[in-house]
């Protein structure tokens, strides 16, 4: 099992599990998105702030240049849904959004995460996982 406190930067990064969550889906585990993180660092896509100013095509162009390009459809998906967390983060303010995802409350989390486009319960769920979080269910 992958967790935010295995890897060489064990500090807490809230984002890096968010980005790998919406990444970790349809057949892409947690573990296969996982071994992108240090690229997606790189290329900027797990900072909130960079999401909240790029349109969806510079966050498409960085999630292909970190190696997470998974064809024309699927990669321009990410990067819209990566988008939407961009446009939260510019509507809710960075340290409202810090403060509920680097939590421990799921009913926070859920509120604040369930109405951006593409985060859904299976996103949620890995979540939680990489954060040692019980969901609310």
């Amino acid at each position: 099992m992958i967790d935010s406190q295995s890897h060489p930067d064990a500090l807490d990064r809230p984002w890096d599990d968010l980005v790998i969550s919406i990444l970790s889906v349809n057949q892409y585990s947690l573990e296969r998105t996982y071994g992108s993180l240090l690229a997606l660092r790189e290329q900027q896509v797990t900072d909130p702030l960079s999401l909240a100013q790029w349109s969806s095509q510079e966050i498409e162009r960085r999630l292909r240049a970190a190696g997470c390009d998974r064809g024309e459809f699927m990669t321009r998906l990410f990067a819209e849904r990566l988008s939407a967390l961009g446009v939260l983060v510019r509507t809710k303010g960075i340290d409202e959004c810090h403060k509920i995802i680097a939590g421990r409350d799921a009913r926070a989390i859920e509120a604040l995460l369930l109405p951006v486009k593409g985060i859904g319960p299976v996103v949620l769920r890995h979540f939680y996982s990489l954060r040692k979080i019980c969901s609310s269910e």
